[in-house]
């Protein structure tokens, strides 16, 4: 049985940011700084589906629209 955890992290917008931006560093998740010292992460979650967002994350520029998630470096 899957983990109902592991499952909801993986459609989330927030964790599909940190899924991509921990490859990107080459680091665990969980070694990034936390997300919401730049955007609130539930107000991300809530309106990422039908907004165009776009935000700074240590360094990386984050876009997001139609809740597809571009990283820029």
């Amino acid at each position: 049985m899957e983990n109902p955890t592991t499952e909801w992290q993986e459609y989330t917008i927030t964790s599909k940011i940190l899924q991509k931006i921990s490859e990107k560093e080459n680091c665990d998740e969980l070694d990034l700084p936390p997300l919401y010292y730049s955007v609130d992460p539930y107000a991300l979650d809530a309106l990422s589906a039908a907004s165009r967002i776009q935000f700074k994350y240590i360094g990386y520029n984050i876009i997001i629209e139609n809740g597809e998630v571009t990283i820029e470096n």
